[in-house]
């Protein structure tokens, strides 16, 4: 049997246990996902567990998907670019090698003919977190030539704005914190909590004046994955705006990561429709 995991703190409802269990019927393969509440004091040693009892990887989400680096024996060069990393295979000599498979998830959501229209223009990230850096890093691959991170802290987004100038020097970085017109960006992305189920639900990432001054043509995306339509892509269609879901994402980076874990491509349509049973 394979075994793979999900690492995180505090862990909801999380529907990575229905795709990727979706993902080995569709391959014909014995496997298990679990998914695993680890406060931090406890992740080098669940880690060490994963390890010992022959679990083939995991993947990492919120808070460790920078912190996870320091386990790692290797990494990929998208690691190394966004500075943190989602998805963790273990080699049969027990070596850890770590992956950003959001970066790849994030890239396929988008219609392809709609990525090439966003070279050489601006883009708005809201947050600055671990999925913040790996959406820059996809907009980067774009080509998109001014990334503006709309922040709470420019102290705590010190870090991000310093990995954005020192790798990639060829694309203007900002770090904003008052947002007064979004018409100059074709793509503006929601990379925080905001509008997912729950407490956080009817709450907006930007407020619906600013989105009234949208460019006709922009891109509005949210990570957000539960529920599929939140507060701020529906007002955004309401406004006749173009959106995409996180969704699609969630689903295309755990494709990804099931075949580094397995080394089989699995059904991207059989693992999105057990997330939206789950759902």
């Amino acid at each position: 049997m394979i075994k793979t995991a999900l690492l995180g703190h505090p862990l909801g409802h999380s529907l990575s246990g229905a795709i990727h269990t979706a993902g080995y019927k569709s391959v014909g393969l014995d496997g298990k996902y679990d998914v695993i509440d680890v406060p931090p004091e406890k992740l080098k040693e669940t880690i060490e567990r994963l390890k010992k009892e022959g679990y083939s990887g995991f993947n990492v989400t919120i808070p460790y998907k920078v912190d996870v680096k320091k386990q790692l024996s290797l990494w990929d060069m998208l690691v190394d670019y966004a500075g943190c990393t989602n998805c963790v295979k273990i080699k049969p000599n027990g070596e850890m090698y770590g992956y950003n498979t959001d970066i790849y998830g994030f890239t396929e959501a988008i219609p392809e003919e709609m990525r090439a229209k966003l070279e050489g223009k601006k883009a708005l990230v809201l947050g600055n977190g671990g999925a913040a850096r790996a959406v820059a890093v996809a907009l980067v691959m774009m080509k998109v030539a001014n990334i503006d991170f709309r922040v709470r802290s420019l102290e705590k987004s010190a870090e991000l704005k310093g990995l954005m100038d020192t790798k990639f020097k060829k694309t203007t970085c900002r770090m904003v914190q008052t947002l007064t017109d979004v018409s100059e960006y074709s793509i503006i992305v929601n990379t925080t909590p905001l509008g997912t189920t729950g407490e956080n639900k009817d709450k907006m990432p930007i407020a619906t004046s600013l989105l009234e001054k949208a460019n006709k043509s922009a891109i509005i995306y949210d990570l957000v994955y539960n529920p599929t339509e939140t507060l701020y892509l529906k007002t955004a269609k309401d406004l006749g705006l173009y959106t995409i879901g996180g969704l699609d994402m969630l689903v295309y980076q755990a494709q990804k990561a099931f075949k580094i874990f397995t080394g089989k491509e699995p059904d991207f349509e059989q693992m999105k429709n057990a997330a939206l049973r789950y759902l």
